[in-house]
């Protein structure tokens, strides 16, 4: 996968690097030259420009990017002008730092989905979510075993659990279904939050655009949603 990381500062540095070492191509953007200095032996390329410019930004390689994350500081202004560029330029997929609350609201207002929070999440946590496909969300159990909330794959829709033999060909395991319920955050717009369902049997059936909770090791989970899909 291609990844554009705009903000070079620790947390953006971390991730980065951490998405190369999982095998994927990842451009680092920052305006201060010496962090961009910091990591060109890093990462595949790396930009020095002010991403907040409309016309610097203008030049930000983002043909065929899979995900652009912005990992703005405290400047919250710059993050959001940053990824209302981003939308305009047709990113398909924005992952977005946020520093507050308030700025958490406006994100979802604008339709950003995929929201870092740092102070609660590491950047070897964000790089394990952002490697796996048509993940929702993540929970790392131990160094090496993840609970992963992700859409049904397509190869399995339709089938039971015990059709699909998850355990046996991936050694993973389905624990429930979720069900999305729309709600409202502080500032009014809509978002989504999920409830656990019954816990599956052998008879559950696998349906178009189920959510499940996986249980297993980051490579076999990541594994089974690729081969699946």
């Amino acid at each position: 996968m291609k990844f554009v990381v705009i903000g070079l500062g620790h947390f953006g540095t971390a991730l980065a690097e951490r998405l190369v070492a999982l095998g994927h191509e990842v451009i680092g953007v920052d305006k201060s030259m010496n962090r961009v200095e910091a990591c060109k032996d890093k990462l595949t390329n790396v930009i020095c420009l002010d991403s907040s410019d409309p016309v610097a930004a203008g030049h930000l390689p983002l043909k065929n990017t899979d995900i652009a994350v912005v990992c703005g500081g405290s400047d919250e202004g710059e993050s959001l002008l940053i990824t209302a560029m981003l939308k305009k330029r047709g990113v398909q997929k924005i992952t977005v730092r946020s520093i507050t609350g308030l700025q958490e609201s406006v994100l979802e207002a604008m339709g950003v989905t995929e929201i870092i929070r740092p102070e609660v999440e590491s950047a070897e946590h964000w790089a394990m979510k952002l490697s796996i496909k048509n993940y929702l969300n993540l929970f790392e159990v131990t160094n090496d075993h993840y609970l992963v909330e992700a859409l049904v794959p397509r190869k399995l829709i339709g089938k039971s659990i015990a059709e699909s033999e998850l355990n046996k060909n991936y050694n993973v395991i389905v624990l429930t279904k979720l069900k999305q319920i729309s709600t409202q955050n502080q500032i009014g717009a809509k978002t989504v939050v999920l409830k656990a369902g019954d816990i599956v049997n052998a008879k559950t059936i696998l349906e178009e655009g189920d959510i499940i909770v996986i249980y297993g090791n980051k490579n076999d989970i990541k594994k089974m949603i690729d081969n699946n899909n």
